[in-house]
């Protein structure tokens, strides 16, 4: 094998021969045991077939000392093979996906990490403030909700996607990274009117196997205060009007959830953000629960809105999605918009 000599394979079987050596010679002071570690590091550091050798060259070890009639090898012979099982499972995963020790973790914890950045509310224009808040079910790392957003501060035009990816967890959160990564393709470049039909495009050609996502689409006009809201199987998100005091639903209907009909439509409907206004979207575990009808749930939201009222609407996010419906049995999002 090119560049043994020299490799860190070689050290490592140089290594195996020394602590079957002194096994051999002290074997009430160094038992079979001591191979464990260095078989682990093998694992998380030689590819797989280097692991094979290096493996095979321990049992060659293990059979000579069961040869030379150790006593008492039977059971930690069997603990080192079973543990050299798993290791090499461990060292199988990682030739699978074609990543070094640690690597895939890492990878996978930056691309958590640029998602939620995508999300991430530029700062807005004087008299506009916007907040949103993120928790995983069971808190867990990842999760299926996210956000992206898109700043054009020279038509003066916020455009963002709260989207909830089927399932929870760690399987949703990989998902959820695909899909993000081809809506904030979308936002800014593809007609704001499409961004909806084009992500369920998308998700009707991949066709995955637990495959559907809900999401709310929100354009705003910070000049003007003109919002158009888009729904594709989402919770209605929630408008507070000044002029009369009151936080209602803007429920004027809803496409299918994404990746579930293919040509999809997707009503939009206008709303105008006066001065003292606000907006208020979340995913269903800030108001679904096993134990409560959906219709409760968005009174709870109602109410937890207009208390905050009292205080300002800073904050309001965190506390919808820290008290949400579903408890730490779902992902929970909200976004906060308002008009100062």
């Amino acid at each position: 094998m090119p560049g043994v000599a020299t490799s860190p394979f070689a050290v490592m079987l140089l290594a195996a021969t020394a602590v079957g050596l002194a096994h051999l010679r002290w074997p009430g002071v160094l038992p079979l045991m001591v191979f464990v570690p260095l078989c682990l590091l093998a694992a998380l550091v030689l590819p797989k077939v280097q692991v094979q050798l290096l493996f095979g060259y321990v049992v060659l070890w293990v059979a000579g000392l069961a040869l030379a009639g150790h006593e008492d090898m039977a059971l930690p012979a069997l603990v080192l093979l079973g543990s050299m099982a798993l290791m090499y499972g461990v060292a199988s995963s990682r030739a699978h996906h074609g990543v070094h020790a640690f690597a895939g973790d890492r990878m996978l914890s930056d691309l958590r990490d640029r998602l939620f950045r995508m999300g991430d509310i530029p700062a807005l224009p004087v008299g506009w403030r916007a907040e949103r808040a993120f928790a995983s079910a069971h808190g867990e790392s990842f999760a299926g909700d996210f956000n992206v957003t898109v700043l054009d501060q020279e038509a003066g035009r916020l455009e963002m996607v709260l989207a909830d990816v089927s399932g929870k967890g760690q399987h949703a959160g990989t998902r959820a990274l695909v899909l993000g990564g081809v809506m904030s393709g979308l936002l800014g470049s593809a007609p704001s009117e499409q961004v909806l039909s084009m992500s369920n495009s998308f998700l009707d050609r991949e066709r995955w196997d637990e495959g559907f996502a809900t999401a709310v689409h929100v354009r705003i006009d910070l000049d003007t205060g003109e919002a158009v809201i888009a729904s594709a199987g989402h919770p209605a998100a929630a408008h507070y009007d000044a002029g009369s005091g009151r936080w209602t639903s803007v429920d004027g209907g809803r496409g299918p959830a994404l990746g579930v009909v293919a040509r999809a439509s997707f009503p939009e409907t206008r709303i105008r953000l006066d001065p003292g206004d606000a907006l208020v979207v979340c995913t269903d575990g800030v108001i679904e629960s096993r134990r409560c009808t959906l219709d409760d749930g968005v009174d709870w939201m109602l109410g937890t809105a207009e208390a905050s009222l009292v205080h300002g609407l800073p904050g309001l996010a965190d506390q919808l999605v820290r008290h949400g419906r579903a408890g730490v049995d779902d992902d929970r999002a909200a976004v906060v918009l308002w008009r100062e």
